[in-house]
């Protein structure tokens, strides 16, 4: 391993379209290229990254797989969901094909979303210091925890629907980092806010009620409410003139005041309270159609060859170029981040 223990890594934005799931494997990509062992996990029901990850092909034959392997996250909680069970330690992640050898995927499903309609019921068993809602609440992070363990992961890189909701509260409560991709638009700005008092709402809410309970419950039971803030991606500036899309430009402007104040102040800490709103972790440049490529071949935007690509498409070979720029300076700030906190 080349950090100290398994990290746990949450890309999050309570808007859609904000490219979370391109973001999270793109990032994932880069970090397996660096020779970290990087396991990518789709806690989002629509299972966007599982597709990106799989293909369409094998993404719709594994929908209607009538003889499944056993191998999602729902069926790591199926036995939680039903009360017959615990966490299966059985599965286990899906190897990519893909250049590096040390890039995996834990799979999502759209059955995960029963397990969302669950939460608040078994949240709410935890909160009052029932162990039975501590088990409940915490099966995905004793598994990624045990898994980490297992196979030596350096980083779990995780992708979440645009919700507040209750599959995100635990994902929240238990990550080690979160990372909120922003683009700089009206909606971006509010959905700031809201997710900087309704995180800093559920944190109070589970420390002095889930946390505070706990007595002798294990503690890998125990979510420990500390995911820290380390910073906030900005996304979409003009392909050609390498600026921020005018109309973009105000928005933009207000971003860090806001960061600072819903995010940073209530969630960072040391020095990162100051770096993750004065600065974005990088800047990404709107792509166009070139995601979409990159889903229907399962390549990162900076992996791909000009052949891949339309001859049409304007700015190909510039934009696969600054690709690689972009995430490799994307990927040198958030290894940063990890190895100082």
């Amino acid at each position: 391993m080349k950090f100290v223990r398994s990290k746990k890594l949450t890309f999050f934005n309570n808007k859609g379209g904000v490219g979370k799931t391109t973001l999270a494997y793109n990032v994932a990509v880069k970090f397996a290229e660096q020779g970290y062992k990087v396991c990518l996990v789709d806690l989002d029901p629509q299972c966007n990254l599982t597709r990106l990850c799989l293909g369409d092909q094998v993404f719709q034959a594994n929908l209607f797989d009538s003889n499944p392997q056993g191998k999602s996250l729902y069926d790591v909680i199926e036995g939680i969901i039903t009360a017959k069970g615990d966490i299966d330690l059985e599965v286990l992640p899906t190897k990519l094909s893909h250049q590096s050898d040390n890039l995996f995927l834990l799979e999502g499903s759209q059955n995960l979303s029963n397990y969302d309609d669950l939460l608040a019921g078994y949240y709410s068993v935890a909160a009052s210091g029932n162990e039975a809602g501590y088990r409940q609440t915490s099966a995905i992070s004793r598994f990624i925890g045990q898994l980490g363990m297992n196979l030596q992961f350096d980083l779990f890189i995780i992708d979440t629907s645009p919700t507040l909701g209750s599959l995100n509260r635990i994902i929240l409560l238990d990550t080690d980092y979160f990372v909120v991709p922003i683009n700089p638009d009206a909606f971006s700005l509010q959905g700031i806010e809201n997710l900087g008092l309704k995180l800093e709402e559920w944190k109070k809410n589970w420390k002095n009620t889930g946390q505070a309970l706990a007595g002798n419950i294990p503690n890998n039971l125990v979510l420990k409410g500390e995911g820290l803030f380390v910073g906030y991606i900005l996304n979409s500036y003009n392909v050609y003139s390498k600026k921020l899309v005018k109309d973009h430009n105000k928005w933009a402007s207000l971003i860090p005041e806001r960061v600072k104040q819903y995010l940073s102040m209530r969630h960072a800490r040391n020095g990162l309270v100051n770096s993750s709103y004065e600065q974005p972790i990088s800047q990404i440049q709107d792509y166009g159609l070139i995601p979409a490529r990159c889903q229907e071949l399962s390549k990162a935007i900076f992996e791909l060859d000009s052949s891949e690509v339309s001859s049409n498409h304007v700015g190909t070979l510039e934009n696969i170029d600054k690709a690689k720029q972009e995430f490799t300076q994307l990927f040198i700030n958030l290894q940063s981040i990890l190895n100082q906190y």
